[in-house]
């Protein structure tokens, strides 16, 4: 049986001596190697790779406990942010960077919590199912799919036409442009140096996703509720009331961008590796396709309808643990303190490795397996304390978490119903790139294999 540890910690530094270095020539490093230095060095080291400062490394469960506890005593995310932030705000007079911290992080998300709850969309799959059907109405036998650019298409429509009304069809290149290459410029890795803002391509992008999110803005001034009720823009404008005008566009124009900035790759990545992760064992892909078929049988596909789907869920909670859409936590310490016999000084950065507890044996056995039994009685893996952390930990855990969630059942609910897939080629080799997320590479494609014809059960 597992037993839980913990990292024992104090306040002040107390003479306490530097964790251990560990130098990298190879910067690129992936969650088994980190898997290999926490079973090596514990808890708590120092990483160095080529170019760079050496960073302490927080590994395992309890490190994941210490932080989701413990993180606004110690240490700050702002100045993680704070350069994304400007370039997401560009230059419109509002920023969120001053939030990421401490009360004002809790108060933001407390505000924050209504809109990205999954309540939003739970009586909105109907919607869903009409618009991945819509998107894949095309998708004939023997057709082949890119798998990756297809799942961010599915999810960009959801988000777009579900949670602030407006399609982004036109725009879907632009926003991938646009938030990649602002992840990757305020990176510090060599990524960093590839990424250009000055580039045309980069200033296009701007322009056109600040053309959606305005057109998205006035759109809803003059037809609020598009969907019939509140979305997400309709409630931000209600409680915009109080500010300047132009404060207040600035502030609307910034929520209309939220969900495609947020969950747009976040979804999509984690749908591609999950289709990925069926067809590689098809023993749980049958076990899938079974019970949405069985389930479907009797009705419209609905989130009751989701809740006895326990292989799909399971297959869902697989995904996230073995193919995590982040593998690591940016932080720098703001108070000296000790931990685990070691201390650490206020500007030292910080990076928590929360995804290693994803691959522990003695958390997860057969840790590289996909199992869809993990998550349900009497296994219940994931509920060891700090064995899980796919969206984050803490006050950091991703606000949107629940609607991806839902997002990923729903779309491989109606994939799997409405067609069988293959690889292609039939031995494919799963490759992972970083877009500048983890993703299965471009070079992932399924051909259609049989159209199953289910549409007529899921609406």
């Amino acid at each position: 049986m597992y037993k839980q540890s913990t990292l024992h910690w104090e306040n002040g530094l107390n003479d306490a001596p530097l964790p251990p270095l560990v130098s990298l020539q190879d910067a690129a490093h992936d969650e088994q190697l980190m898997v290999a230095l926490y079973r090596a060095y514990g808890p708590v080291f120092r990483l160095a790779e080529a170019g760079k400062e050496a960073s302490v490394i927080l590994a395992g469960p309890e490190a994941n406990v210490f932080m989701a506890r413990h993180e606004d005593e110690f240490f700050s995310t702002k100045e993680q942010w704070q350069e994304f932030d400007a370039m997401i705000s560009q230059n419109r007079g509002t920023t969120i960077t001053e939030a990421r911290d401490g009360d004002a992080n809790r108060k933001r998300r407390s505000r924050s919590s209504r809109e990205w709850s999954r309540k939003r969309i739970l009586d909105q799959i109907p919607q869903m199912v009409e618009i991945i059907q819509a998107c894949t109405s095309e998708w004939q036998l023997g057709s082949s799919i890119a798998v990756h650019a297809s799942m961010r298409r599915l999810v960009s429509e959801q988000l777009g036409r579900l949670l602030v009304g407006s399609s982004p069809q036109g725009y879907l290149d632009d926003f991938v442009t646009f938030l990649n290459t602002t992840i990757n410029s305020t990176l510090d890795t060599k990524e960093r140096n590839s990424a250009s803002t000055e580039t045309a391509a980069y200033q296009r992008a701007v322009e056109r996703v600040n053309e959606f999110s305005r057109k998205a803005y006035e759109e809803h001034l003059r037809h609020p509720q598009p969907n019939g009720k509140p979305d997400m823009l309709d409630d931000a404008i209600a409680q915009a009331e109080g500010y300047p005008a132009h404060m207040r566009q600035n502030m609307l124009e910034l929520v209309a961008l939220g969900p495609m900035l947020a969950g747009l790759d976040t979804v999509a990545n984690s749908l591609s590796f999950m289709l990925y992760a069926l067809l590689a064992n098809p023993e749980a892909l049958q076990r899938v396709q079974t019970e949405i078929d069985a389930v479907l049988s009797t009705g419209p596909l609905t989130w009751e309808k989701l809740q006895q789907m326990p292989a799909l869920h399971g297959a869902m909670l697989e995904t996230l643990r073995l193919y995590p859409v982040a593998s690591g936590h940016a932080a720098r310490v703001a108070h000296p303190f000790t931990i685990a016999g070691y201390g650490l000084e206020p500007g030292t950065e910080v990076r928590v490795a929360m995804t290693v507890p994803h691959f522990l044996e003695e958390l997860y056995p057969h840790p590289l397996q996909f199992d869809i039994d993990r998550f349900h009685e009497p296994r219940n893996e994931h509920r060891k304390p700090g064995a899980f952390a796919p969206f984050g930990l803490g006050n950091h855990t991703c606000l949107g978490s629940g609607i991806a969630e839902v997002q990923m059942m729903v779309t491989m609910a109606v994939l799997l119903s409405d067609y069988a897939f293959r690889f292609e080629p039939e031995d494919y080799q799963l490759t992972i790139e970083r877009h500048p997320s983890p993703a299965p590479g471009n070079n992932f494609s399924v051909k259609i294999a049989e159209q199953r014809n289910q549409q007529a059960n899921l609406v």
